[in-house]
């Protein structure tokens, strides 16, 4: 049988927050991420790390087999290497392995059509992590967008996960709740940036062509479930 999802999010920022390009300029080190309009924005792939580790954390938390850590560069020792059939793991199977590659699709989350937003730039200053007193020599500035919803959208095409007749897949029960379970967003999390007005809001489930009742799925969160 094979499995579609597709969900649309809306991110809400409260407070600022800063996802890094990677790039400075003459009065800020630090700049944030920018898309063709000169908007900031939050890339795809930030997004799928985010839920990807918060699935893991969740999958634990329950019970479910161990995902594969798909940094381990020695596949003989590594789970990973097997075919979509023989992962035990939901994480792996929305999330795909070093062998087979995941059936989801992330969209970077962006400002609605013509909506703007301001930024600023803040002096900071590293610190020393047990001492917790700052470095000599270590002044620097950083980009920062100011509150902001941001929109994006999640698709997953899979074949052969584990459901109950009539249900979502448990392992699209897991996606839901691990995006539910996001907190923070972006670089800069101990100094107060990219907290969330709340959980990620899900605007729209769709499973198979129908609608997804979201509190149902939490009742199937139960590894005794899990089993093919």
């Amino acid at each position: 049988m094979h499995h579609r999802i597709q969900l649309e999010l809306e991110i809400d920022f409260p407070y600022r927050w800063h996802t890094g390009s990677g790039e400075g300029s003459f009065m800020t080190d630090r700049l944030i991420r920018r898309d063709s309009q000169n908007r900031p924005f939050i890339p795809a792939s930030t997004l799928k790390g985010i839920i990807r580790q918060s699935c893991e954390k969740l999958s634990r938390t329950l019970g479910f087999a161990e995902p594969s850590d798909p940094h381990q560069p020695d596949l003989t020792k590594s789970q990973a290497f097997v075919p979509f059939q023989q992962m035990t793991s939901p994480v792996d199977q929305l999330f795909g392995t070093k062998f087979e590659p995941g059936g989801l699709f992330f969209r970077d989350a962006r400002l609605s059509d013509g909506e703007e937003i301001n930024t600023l730039a803040r002096n900071r200053v590293a610190r020393h992590r047990v001492l917790n007193t700052a470095r000599e020599k270590q002044l620097f500035s950083s980009e920062y967008a100011l509150p902001a919803k941001l929109k994006t959208q999640i698709d997953g095409r899979h074949a052969s996960l584990v459901n109950m007749e009539g249900y979502p897949p448990l392992a699209y029960c897991l996606l839901i709740a691990a995006i539910f379970a996001v907190e923070r967003i972006g670089g800069d999390k101990s100094s107060g940036a990219g907290w969330l007005n709340g959980p990620i809001a899900i605007a729209r489930s769709d499973y198979n062509g129908s609608g997804v009742d979201i509190d149902l799925l939490f009742d199937l969160l139960n590894p005794d479930y899990y089993q093919k």
